[in-house]
């Protein structure tokens, strides 16, 4: 791992990496894909909820080759700490790959998605906005878990395919569940999980502003966009973390630790 990285821990369940954006691509383009491919997450708020309450969830973002910071609140304390880190959520570092990967030669496969539609849209503003990129396939699976039949007839599309890049959309926790349960079906190969970035490349999803972002008010500017999809996760979810917060704040606890 980068030597300018540094180990948090989020409300004493989740362990990520703080970093910047051109160290995690960099490190991207030099992590070991045998035996098993490598797994990378990002997780903000939901994540450190979902960490809090289920001891799987927190294994599953600590095992993956890479956890880092999706979320400006968690950056925001990181440097107060003296951490130099960014944060690194899909949409942030997608572009950076998708430039080095040009020059590298890298390919790439895109699983997720709301619809073919949406693939579509995606294919076509990437190969507009990254002159030379190679998508060498895309699938969005329906709304329920593949057979045992489909996701072998999947992996093996994928593994003849040969990808560098496997970019799940699926969104969180979903797509960490899944990525950790195909790294070892689908081979030699960096899977990294990025929500709804598909979306925002596609264009049918804005992405917040980055004055939004900077002022860790993305939430609120998702949940106006898309109230039907967002307010379980931004209301019930901020309330859990605002719990979590005063609660350990009573005790004594911080809500990050940097690890030594």
């Amino acid at each position: 791992m980068n030597r300018k990285a540094r180990n948090i821990r989020v409300l004493d369940k989740l362990e990520l990496c703080a970093m910047t954006k051109s160290d995690l691509v960099a490190e991207l383009f030099k992590l070991p894909t045998k035996p098993l491919s490598a797994s990378i997450y990002v997780a903000g708020m939901p994540g450190a909820v979902a960490s809090k309450e289920n001891e799987g969830m927190a294994n599953l973002y600590n095992r993956a080759t890479i956890s880092t910071i999706d979320g400006m609140p968690f950056v925001k304390i990181a440097k107060s700490k003296g951490i130099n880190c960014e944060r690194c959520s899909g949409p942030d570092i997608m572009g950076m790959v998708f430039k080095e990967s040009i020059k590298q030669n890298k390919t790439h496969y895109f699983y997720g998605g709301d619809n073919d539609t949406v693939l579509g849209m995606l294919r076509e503003n990437l190969e507009r906005d990254y002159n030379g990129i190679k998508i060498v396939g895309m699938y969005s699976p329906p709304f329920r878990e593949l057979t045992e039949e489909e996701d072998k007839k999947l992996c093996d599309d994928i593994n003849g395919l040969k990808p560098d890049f496997v970019w799940v959309g699926i969104g969180a926790p979903k797509q960490e569940v899944w990525i950790m349960n195909h790294c070892s079906k689908i081979n030699d190969c960096v899977m990294l999980g990025v929500g709804a970035a598909f979306n925002y490349i596609a264009g049918t999803v804005d992405k917040a502003p980055k004055w939004v972002e900077n002022m860790c008010l993305e939430w609120l500017y998702r949940l106006f966009k898309e109230p039907k999809r967002m307010w379980r996760r931004s209301i019930i979810g901020g309330c859990k973390m605002l719990y979590y917060i005063i609660h350990g704040w009573i005790r004594g606890e911080k809500i990050i630790q940097v690890k030594q």
